[in-house]
């Protein structure tokens, strides 16, 4: 007998003749589908099934938020090496035990209220009828792309003959999801109705379709082709398309999920369920799947610990931000506090801009609170402040002191410098307890946020920012202090490298092909033009004036600087840009500018793709370890998710030290020695050494047995 106080699934009848399978999975906040939960679902159908006298069964969760969460992810990243043969029977396991709810001798519905994604969804669609609550914490949709994978319960056969096969493609390929009103219009599910109102409506639709006996008809319909396929060729052109434009899911797995889909549609069911495992068996293990579900890791440990940071404190709770500057950090700062909710008040040195950036603010959100002040003592009823002005300490400083004089004395104070050490700024401070830095790396088009612990940060400071960081749907790693932090050292490793390499004959365009053929959105060329050569100076110059070995003062960005040549923002960089919305272009005067500092004499120095990419990469998994040697972040991993949410870092190649793991660190070892023989700055250090000596990894395999 099962163990009462463990046991996930229980069934009670709230109704003569109506069972009810209630999910609550214990000491979880949500039902995933393991294997205890499959057992549990096959034994009690089983038994329900010997009854006469039901009329249906409502399937439904305890859950406040989640009706059903998926697969066990942590079983899938145990089992990426099975063989084909494993992974059609892990397949055909799920699809045995969800089918039950298709075969049993009365109507089965299932009652969704919350998230009900991948697996969540399959199984819901096994049944007769799917109703789902209004409240806007239910969302379907089949999201497995974004994990490198495919749906494989069925969930590729079943959903385009519930809908139609574009709604099915669409859905299956992008790994949207929907609202339960969305779900109700495109025939996902069959009703929406309030929460508490899910079971009774559930026993009234169960009596009305099993007097019926359409299920019955339905059942049988579903067993067949597809019915409603439309222009076959055109769907495939449309998403296809789709696929090759959507640069933020990597396109191996949506591409073999259409062709599985469209091919599979003429056939009857079960013909589409074996292409639906074979497609699985494709996707199951490759490359991609790794590393995405690698980042999903990330982003969910960084959930549960965002750095340095004590998650038992309660911190300050955030109403109105103040915030100094309103050049386009400032003000997109300003916007994301506005979105959330949160009122804002604006200063800048130019009273022009800050109208402008105020007015501007107040027409894109009227029902937000948006300040234009004149003075630092409006900021007094602010429990946050952050400074957002010109990369120079000694600007920053002077700002920093006056913001202090003029807040009481509980106001946490934040910068938003990218290199600038914190205790530089902070030593200058009446409380530098209350400082901390907020480093938004990009706050329109990357997600993290870096919260760096000055030495004399207080623990609730560091809790507050994270708590405001997390308001704003951003994604906090708390650090240690140090130039640069973790973004910008990885980041100026990189234009390191790609600035040496330049140098020694290989083309700006060949580098940036190679990179953006590895997954980055942009090359390292035009990385520095979107952030601005004369910002990448500057935080350079200021790494390599705290002593960091990732920069060298090379004189190619100082010359452009001079020259006018400052990036994106001024219209010509590394590329020109005649409209401030087109495309880059190639200028040729950009060479006749930095000319004189590149070497083309040894042509065997010119280095093809695959060896530009190991050697910029090699590069930054030295400073990665650097920062790790340093004790600037908590965890190995806070270092992966910075670099993937913080500048592009292809998020299915996992990370940067996942990408080491990858490809072998004795290629890494190898790389930095060959390069350390004219750079010494990039000789191996200890970390690198050890794990190559060892044959160790920076990710433990994963096992079943440390689920």
């Amino acid at each position: 007998m099962p163990d009462p106080t463990n046991t996930i699934v229980n069934v009670t009848y709230p109704q003569a003749g109506i069972a009810m399978i209630t999910m609550d999975a214990p000491e979880s906040a949500a039902n995933i589908l393991d294997e205890q939960l499959f057992s549990e679902l096959d034994r009690s159908m089983a038994e329900l099934a010997e009854q006469s006298d039901l009329t249906g069964v409502i399937l439904i969760s305890a859950k406040p938020t989640i009706f059903v969460a998926g697969a066990d992810l942590k079983r899938i990243a145990a089992t990426l090496d099975w063989p084909e043969k494993k992974i059609v029977e892990f397949c055909q396991r799920g699809r045995a035990v969800m089918a039950r709810f298709s075969r049993c001798p009365f109507v089965s519905i299932a009652a969704i209220h919350g998230a009900c994604v991948g697996g969540g969804l399959e199984l819901p669609m096994w049944c007769d009828l799917r109703i789902a609550s209004n409240d806007r914490r239910t969302i379907l949709g089949l999201p497995e792309v974004k994990l490198g994978l495919v749906p494989g319960w069925a969930g590729t056969a079943r959903l385009p003959r519930i809908t139609n096969l574009d709604i099915a493609v669409d859905l299956v390929t992008s790994g949207r999801l929907v609202s339960a009103s969305e779900a109700n219009s495109i025939g996902l599910i069959d009703a929406v109705v309030p929460q508490e109102s899910l079971i009774e409506e559930a026993i009234k639709m169960i009596h009305r379709v099993s007097t019926s006996e359409s299920f019955i008809f339905d059942r049988k319909k579903i067993m067949g082709p597809v019915e409603t396929v439309g222009d076959l060729e055109a769907i495939v052109l449309k998403h296809g398309k789709r696929i090759i434009e959507n640069k933020k899911i990597f396109p191996f797995a949506p591409t073999v999920a259409l062709e599985h889909m469209t091919r599979s549609a003429s056939l009857p069911i079960k013909a589409a369920w074996n292409s639906e495992s074979v497609a699985m068996a494709q996707v199951y293990g490759s490359p991609a799947s790794r590393g995405l579900i690698n980042h999903f890791f990330l982003i969910d440990h960084n959930k549960k610990q965002p750095g340095l940071v004590d998650m038992n404190l309660s911190p300050m709770k955030i109403h109105t931000v103040g915030v100094v500057g309103a050049g386009l950090m400032g003000q997109a700062i300003a916007e994301n506090c506005l979105k959330r909710g949160l009122d804002v008040i604006l200063l800048d040195a130019n009273t022009q801009t800050q109208q402008l950036v105020t007015n501007q603010l107040k027409c894109d959100y009227p029902d937000r609170s948006i300040q234009s002040c004149e003075s630092y003592e409006s900021f007094t009823e602010c429990e946050l402040v952050i400074e957002s002005v010109v990369e120079t300490a000694a600007v920053k400083l002077q700002v920093l002191q006056k913001i202090e004089s003029a807040v009481d004395e509980a106001t946490v104070i934040a910068s938003n410098t990218s290199a600038i050490p914190i205790e530089t700024l902070a030593n200058h401070l009446q409380r530098p307890e209350n400082f901390c830095g907020i480093h938004f790396c990009h706050p329109e088009l990357m997600s993290l946020v870096e919260v760096v612990c000055g030495p004399q940060s207080s623990e609730q400071t560091i809790a507050t920012a994270v708590k405001f960081v997390k308001s704003l749907r951003k994604t906090p790693v708390a650090i240690n202090d140090g130039a640069g932090f973790v973004v910008n050292r990885l980041l100026a490793a990189m234009i390191d490298q790609s600035l040496r390499i330049f140098t020694n004959g290989t083309s700006i365009e060949t580098i940036d092909f190679a990179m953006r053929e590895f997954g980055f959105p942009g090359g390292p060329f035009e990385i520095i033009d979107v952030i601005g050569v004369d910002t990448c100076l500057y935080a350079g110059r200021t790494m390599w004036e705290s002593g960091s070995q990732c920069v060298t003062l090379s004189p190619i960005l100082p010359r452009l600087v001079k020259s006018g040549f400052l990036g994106r923002k001024k219209g010509k960089g590394f590329y020109a840009y005649p409209d401030a919305r087109g495309e880059r272009q190639w200028d040729n005067n950009l060479l006749s500018v930095i000319e004189i500092y590149r070497n083309e004499k040894d042509q065997s120095s010119t280095l093809n793709e695959k060896q530009i990419v190991t050697q910029i990469l090699s590069a930054i998994v030295l400073e990665a370890t650097r920062i790790i040697e340093e004790e600037i972040v908590q965890d190995f991993r806070d270092i992966d998710l910075c670099i993937i949410e913080g500048f592009g870092f292809p998020a299915h190649h996992g990370g940067i030290l996942f990408w080491a793991d990858q490809v072998g660190i004795e290629t890494v070892l190898q790389t930095l020695e060959s390069i350390s023989k004219v750079d010494p700055r990039i000789s191996p250090n200890a970390t690198i050494q050890l794990q190559a000596k060892n044959q160790t990894h920076f990710y433990p395999a994963p096992t079943p047995s440390e689920q």
